[in-house]
């Protein structure tokens, strides 16, 4: 193991948890702040064919990085408990059709109990390009499906469960995944919020997460190639 590689294995877990969900997300979620203070429906991001490979790229170098960081902190797939089967990916279908329930339970919530304007939140969400390409949608639902769940599930509830207790890791984990998609405006609260008390609880229960993947990847194709 070289000097490099040697200082990296020492540092301390609270130092090793800031490197990843810094590197992670921390320019998403810059961005995603950044983005709430752009007024009306302005402030609504277009998904074009450029910012999805954008999004690609960006993704593929991070997770370079992060593989080759955690590696050396002695991570491995089993630990984040990632293995693919057939019985995992039907779960991961059930769990694509409970987020759906939870996200229309939440926002038939907010209409009728808090009189939310459900239509007046659609028109601030993000808006996509119909020129997409579908070659491009399937790459980048397969990419940020994996992305996003090995850290902002696997990595951060795995990391902080045994320091801090099951509910606190998944608040976190919460919190962590509606920090980057406030872009999204309210509509993507009522989506997130739901979404990842769901998977954070079904993670921590199974520490399976190739059933998160999978349906986030679902959940990704569907909004993209809908919203077309």
């Amino acid at each position: 193991m070289n000097p490099l590689e040697e200082a990296i294995r020492r540092l301390p877990a609270g130092v090793e948890f800031l490197v990843v969900v810094t590197w992670a997300f921390g320019l998403p979620v810059f961005a995603s702040i950044m983005a709430l203070g752009t007024p009306g429906d302005s402030a609504a991001p277009v998904f074009t064919n450029a910012e999805l490979l954008a999004t690609i790229i960006f993704e593929v170098i991070q997770l370079g990085f992060l593989t080759w960081f955690l590696r050396i902190r002695g991570w491995t797939l089993e630990k984040f408990g990632l293995a693919f089967s057939w019985r995992g990916t039907a779960a991961g279908v059930v769990l694509l059709a409970i987020t759906y329930g939870l996200v229309i339970g939440a926002q038939y919530i907010a209409q009728i109990i808090f009189d939310y304007d459900l239509e007046a939140a659609a028109a601030r969400a993000p808006k996509v390009d119909p020129d997409l390409s579908m070659q491009l949608v399937f790459l980048v639902s397969v990419v940020n499906g994996i992305f996003e769940e090995l850290f902002v599930a696997g990595y951060i509830i795995t990391s902080l469960t045994a320091r801090r207790g099951m509910w606190t890791a998944i608040n976190v984990s919460v919190v962590v995944r509606l920090l980057y998609h406030l872009y999204q405006g309210p509509i993507g609260i009522m989506t997130v919020v739901p979404m990842g008390l769901l998977y954070g609880y079904a993670y921590s229960r199974t520490r399976q997460l190739w059933p998160l993947m999978v349906a986030h990847v679902l959940l990704d194709l569907v909004g993209l190639a809908m919203a077309k």
